[in-house]
């Protein structure tokens, strides 16, 4: 910035995505339960009290900047699915992505697909101690049993599913088979290919 160029101040809702996404980031780097909220501070180039005064406490901190990330992550996710073919094609879309994000770059920002990942299974282990960072993630995947009911719904509605499945039903067990296959990856038990192929044998059984 020039000399003599006035500064851009941020509004209050401005500056708190700022401290969102810069503890989204902080959160993967160091850990959830090993960051400092001078470490989110840092991150966003901002004062320690600042970040306090936009949040009552840690775990406030922790559920807003994950639900903030995983909300922009569900969007894209479901508007990525809906460009395939409706049923199926949609569903399957829907799961690979869900269950093996992309490795590409990010907007400026944002969490890569990776780390989006990352920082799921970061705040779900602070989950079982906090009830505000519990509510976040149950709420959140609550998000994703109705995003993918939608796309059953839809693809019954235009007879490309099989009449007697019931999208409720089959959205639980298919996200609950794509959760499962995170700590799988992660640990190198699956490759891709083999998270894919898990995927379409649960499909396969869920849509019979």
């Amino acid at each position: 910035m020039s000399p003599g160029t006035p500064r851009t101040r941020l509004s209050h809702a401005e500056r708190r995505t700022t401290i969102l996404d810069a503890a989204a980031r902080v959160i993967v780097a160091h850990g959830v339960h090993g960051f400092r909220l001078q470490d989110v501070a840092d991150e966003a180039g901002v004062s320690q009290p600042l970040v306090s005064s936009h949040v009552d406490d840690r775990d406030e901190l922790i559920a807003a900047a994950f639900v903030r990330v995983d909300e922009r992550e569900l969007r894209a996710v479901e508007a990525d699915a809906r460009g395939a073919e409706p049923g199926r094609a949609a569903i399957v879309r829907f799961l690979r992505r869900a269950t093996i994000p992309s490795s590409g770059e990010a907007p400026e920002g944002e969490l890569p697909g990776e780390d989006g990942w990352e920082l799921w299974n970061q705040v779900s282990s602070r989950a079982r101690f906090s009830p505000v960072v519990r509510d976040a993630v149950g709420s959140r995947q609550a998000a994703w049993i109705a995003a993918l009911t939608g796309l059953l719904r839809d693809g019954l509605a235009g007879a490309h599913l099989p009449a007697a499945v019931d999208p409720e039903r089959v959205a639980l067990l298919l996200i609950t088979v794509s959760d499962g296959l995170g700590p799988a990856l992660n640990c190198g038990l699956l490759d891709d290919d083999g998270a894919r192929a898990v995927l379409e044998d649960a499909l396969d059984g869920a849509l019979r």
